[in-house]
């Protein structure tokens, strides 16, 4: 699993250096009760974007997001709430060494603060999961993003 997970990483890093200049394509870090580890964030539209998390050592999350820019106005820079629906996809070992693997659909409600001065977004989100095979669970996230 660990080998599927750099894979991915790779292909995300590969991806986001090709299309980056000036596409709506944003990367970071980003943390959990879980894991840590990069988020990126594709906008496919006006209020539409394909986020991606891939936890450390061995977790990856996609979601499908819809943003609602209007709904709070905390400063003069946008503050959209968001949601979506997601998958959710984990590798864990126990102390035999017994890999465990989790997938799961997530749900997903956050907010992102847009920095006015630079290309930059902070987010919080909760994301509870349904776990398909594995667990279930109830989790958040907070992290930031530079957009190219």
């Amino acid at each position: 699993m660990r080998k599927l997970m750099f894979i991915i990483l790779s292909l995300i890093f590969v991806v986001v250096s090709i299309n980056a200049q000036g596409s709506g394509i944003g990367v970071g870090l980003s943390t959990s009760g879980i894991s840590s580890g990069l988020c990126g964030k594709y906008w496919m539209g006006g209020s539409s974007a394909i986020a991606v998390q891939v936890g450390l050592p061995s977790s990856l999350d996609v979601d499908y997001l819809l943003h609602k820019p209007d709904m709070l106005k905390l400063t003069d820079a946008p503050t959209p709430i968001y949601y979506g629906l997601g998958i959710g996809i984990s590798s864990s070992e126990n102390d035999a060494g017994d890999s465990k693997l989790g997938i799961g659909v997530r749900g997903i409600i956050g907010i992102s603060y847009y920095v006015s001065a630079y290309p930059l977004d902070i987010f919080i989100e909760s994301t509870p999961t349904i776990g398909i095979v594995g667990d279930s669970n109830f989790g958040g996230s907070f992290g930031f993003r530079y957009f190219f």
